[in-house]
């Protein structure tokens, strides 16, 4: 079997917050600038670039779902997300070369598709190794990691475009590249591999925790060391775990038709500063992050369902009062509603799903980022409803999307856990 370096190592939480940083922002200084490089370096027109968003999710969801099996079955994550880091080098590679169209659909798209592996794997990494080894527990763990994540695309995105802009496209490929490989050996020095770690009580000095927790990590542990049974578990056929999917790809689809709307909404229909978008962006990307540790503290009170829940019913408050929102102030207001949708379902909602499938920690990692990736298809898709002469019309039918997730959520059973 392929080991890294520090496969067998105990690791530590300096090495988790290092590679989790590196792997979000590595992500928010590629994916902002996108589409105006394919635009104005590589001359694509509005069709080809639709084309090439569309195949590159789906491409991604089939991959990292993929990859997500067999981590479960026992390859190494830290392995993973070496070998994800290096396609993230070949992305930036293949991207400086400024491909044709066909190269970007074939090589391109495997490479663009691959690279993003590594993030629902460092998630279900720091889940293994905070319920063995974290005092606070892995909620608390993996809301702080969402932390960073989320401060990452308060920065990413202008950045990226500082550089590029201020720079060149050739310099912001270069330093993503260098952040990927930075990644990589991170990854492949010092993240543990914490199946090798076979205790099935707390070790000597460390903070104990419930049996519950340890119970998880051993049951997933023994599934990889006998040949995968736990990735053997047909989640498919969970009726729960099949709702929280559709719910949460559902109420991803209507909070991506908003975002990718919005700055043509305020710009164009309401007549509002350009800037306006930016700020709008920013501020969500910012209460966000208190936001998370909020809902971390009330998952421990009332449980990951209900919070999740809330997060979703804040979705469909702001689409209800984007109606009335009509100057800077009003619109900048109502940004605590995705911030807490984003907080509450991109947060705790990836660990509802991880303690729904505990044993099989990769892969429910995945399915909610792939729940995610599918909403974002799909919400793509809702802005050719524009046409209609008004993007309240792509909201409207956003809010009819939110309300169907919200009962799909509401139907899912709650796990038989103790959140820690």
């Amino acid at each position: 079997m392929l080991q890294t370096y520090g496969a067998n190592k105990r690791g530590n939480v300096a090495t988790y917050v290092v590679v989790c940083i590196l792997i979000a922002t590595s992500g928010s200084l590629f994916n902002p600038v996108m589409s105006y490089y394919l635009n104005t370096e590589l001359g694509f027109d509005p069709l080809h670039i639709s084309i090439l968003f569309a195949l590159l999710p789906l491409a991604t969801i089939g991959i990292v779902q993929t990859i997500a099996r067999f981590s479960d079955m026992g390859l190494q994550r830290p392995m993973i997300i070496c070998i994800a880091s290096l396609f993230g080098i070949a992305s930036s590679f293949i991207l400086y070369c400024r491909p044709d169209f066909v190269t970007l659909c074939t090589i391109g798209l495997v490479c663009l598709g691959t690279h993003p592996v590594a993030f629902p794997q460092i998630f279900a990494s720091a889940r293994e190794f905070a319920l063995k080894h974290v005092k606070q527990g892995s909620l608390m763990f993996t809301t702080f990691l969402r932390s960073l994540t989320s401060l990452s695309w308060v920065v990413g995105p202008p950045l990226s475009y500082a550089i590029a802009l201020g720079g060149s496209f050739d310099l912001l490929f270069t330093v993503t590249a260098a952040m990927f490989a930075l990644c990589g050996l991170a990854s492949y020095f010092f993240l543990p591999n914490v199946f090798d770690s076979n205790t099935k009580a707390a070790p000597e000095g460390e903070p104990a925790h419930t049996q519950v927790e340890h119970a998880q990590v051993e049951q997933a542990a023994k599934a990889a060391r006998q040949g995968g049974d736990g990735a053997k578990v047909a989640w498919w056929k969970d009726g729960s775990v099949m709702m929280l999917f559709a719910g949460t790809a559902l109420l991803f689809t209507a909070f991506s038709s908003y975002i990718s709307t919005m700055p043509l909404y305020v710009t164009q229909e309401l007549k509002l500063s350009t800037n306006l978008p930016g700020y709008i962006m920013g501020l969500a990307a910012f209460l966000e992050i208190p936001l998370m540790f909020l809902g971390a503290k009330c998952s421990k009170i009332i449980g990951l369902k209900t919070v999740v829940l809330l997060g979703a019913i804040c979705m469909f408050i702001f689409l209800v009062l984007l109606h009335w929102a009509q100057t800077p102030t009003q619109l900048l207001a109502l940004q605590i509603f995705p911030a807490i949708f984003i907080a509450f379902l991109g947060s705790i909602g990836m660990v509802l799903f991880q303690e729904m499938l505990p044993t099989i920690p990769g892969q429910s990692t995945s399915l909610f980022i792939n729940a995610s990736t599918a909403g974002q298809i799909a919400g793509g898709g809702m802005i050719s409803l524009a046409e209609s002469g008004s993007y309240m019309t792509i909201y409207n039918g956003g809010l009819g999307i939110a309300v169907v997730g919200i009962i799909l959520i509401f139907l899912v059973k709650k796990p038989n856990v103790t959140i820690k």
